[in-house]
């Protein structure tokens, strides 16, 4: 009989060990998110603006962005940048492009287009969890 005992014992700890590693792995995969978006820049009144113009996500977040240019005008591409998370392209009219990083750091980061400054930006906003 004193075997058996020991034996469910041993049974229960490897249930239990068993579970917690699961419960830590699906807790590890709710924390660290994907989080996709798709960004158009247009013009609007003369003004050319990639929108949505804020994008929130969690720290820890892949973070997939699709761009797409449909600004009619003059020039045809325009560009796309978050300095902080080494994201810099440029996006030709009819040619979309993504970009793909991980929100490693909390705050509130600029968006702007490197090609021409004057154009309106946007903010990364990265929860803390």
């Amino acid at each position: 009989m004193g075997f058996k005992k020991r034996e469910d014992k041993e049974m229960r700890k490897v249930l239990g060990v068993l579970t917690l590693s699961a419960a830590l792995f699906i807790a590890g995969r709710a924390l660290a998110a994907e989080r996709s978006f798709t960004v158009v820049n247009i013009e609007y009144e003369g003004s050319k603006i990639w929108v949505p113009t804020t994008l929130v996500v969690q720290k820890g977040d892949t973070v997939k962005i699709k761009l797409i240019n449909n600004v009619k005008a003059d020039p045809n591409q325009h560009g796309y940048k978050i300095a902080d998370f080494n994201v810099e392209t440029v996006v030709t009219r009819g040619e979309p492009k993504e970009v793909t990083f991980t929100a490693d750091k909390a705050g509130i980061f600029p968006i702007s287009c490197q090609l021409h400054p004057a154009h309106i930006g946007g903010e990364l906003v990265v929860l803390d969890k």
